[in-house]
């Protein structure tokens, strides 16, 4: 899918993939995360081999918000905090507030029964852009280096996504942020964009320059 492909990304900034459906987006994106390993070749990760890092290490710094999240049932409090062993013994009133440090209480707010809303991990009980939103609020949570969405904003109203933007805006400045999507205005402030297709990941500047 990918050949020869040799980029760098730096730390605090926001990179955008975009490129047609089956063009090695996802695929570049899961390198990044190791979700696999490439054929040939090194993923340096804070100049390390990635594959020399732990997996709880390696998972604490790299988030990865996937367009159809994999939720357990149990609640949303259950669904944030998955194997996020620092808030796991908090209060719900405790998590709250690490909830609004991190800005994240407005999203919070969409769920009718807040941190105890049931979740199944089948089933219709959460709609696709709700899992989502889970995802979302369990990566940021994890404050971790690098945030990736991938099409992580799809399946959701306009407004909503204003709210994402906003609190993707407000993450710490040292997050590298690599947004896969294909609407203009979710890859508007992309510090750099890069076009993956037909086994390339080409850079083209920032969106006003790439038009």
């Amino acid at each position: 899918i990918l050949h020869n492909i040799n980029f760098k990304m730096e730390r605090g900034k926001t990179y955008a993939l975009v490129g047609p459906t089956g063009g090695g987006k996802t695929t570049t994106a899961s390198l990044i995360a190791r979700l696999y390993d490439p054929t040939g070749g090194t993923i340096l990760l804070d100049g390390k081999d990635i594959r020399s890092y732990e997996p709880n290490e390696r998972t604490k710094k790299i988030g990865f918000i996937l367009q159809e999240p994999f939720l357990i049932t149990g609640t949303v409090r259950d669904n944030i905090l998955y194997s996020n062993e620092e808030y796991q013994n908090l209060t719900n009133e405790q998590i709250e507030e690490e909830l609004k440090r991190a800005n994240l209480q407005s999203l919070l707010a969409i769920f009718d029964q807040g941190l105890d809303t049931p979740v199944l991990s089948s089933g219709d009980s959460t709609s696709l852009g709700q899992k989502q939103l889970i995802a979302f609020m369990r990566a940021v949570l994890r404050n971790p280096e690098i945030l990736i969405l991938d099409e992580a904003t799809a399946n959701i109203d306009t407004i909503t996504e204003q709210l994402l933007s906003d609190i993707l805006a407000n993450l710490p400045e040292t997050t590298t942020r690599v947004i896969i999507a294909h609407r203009l205005n979710t890859i508007e402030n992309a510090d750099e964009i890069y076009f993956v297709n037909s086994g390339e990941v080409i850079a083209a500047g920032s969106l006003d320059h790439a038009i």
